[in-house]
């Protein structure tokens, strides 16, 4: 499994698409939508792994930004940033990609 990361709209799946047909979009927001359905969103980032071992998973970068306000936007934050570092270790690659310059960081 590969995992690309970045800002919104920098790239990411431009970039995904040239290492694996099978790629798994914006992970960040189908975590948000379980978290708002009040599912496991670390279930879902498991089952998401284990259903494309060979293929590219992209989320956006959310830490990087001011501290929001609201509660939930918080934790959701907080639970992709975890998750993305999780799926990091278990990645064989993970690259940044920033205005559209992928960078190999593993």
């Amino acid at each position: 499994m590969v995992l690309v990361v970045g800002g919104m709209n920098q790239g990411k799946y431009v970039f995904a698409k040239t290492i694996s047909e099978d790629v798994v979009k914006d992970l960040h927001m189908e975590i948000r939508s379980c978290m708002e359905r009040g599912e496991n969103p670390w279930a879902l980032a498991e089952q998401v792994q284990l259903s494309h071992p060979n293929g590219v998973i992209t989320v956006a970068e959310l830490g990087c930004g001011l501290i929001p306000v609201d509660a939930f936007d918080r934790e959701y934050r907080e639970t992709v940033g975890r998750i993305s570092c999780e799926l990091a270790k278990k990645a064989d690659a993970v690259y940044r990609v920033c205005c559209g310059i992928p960078m190999q960081i593993k």
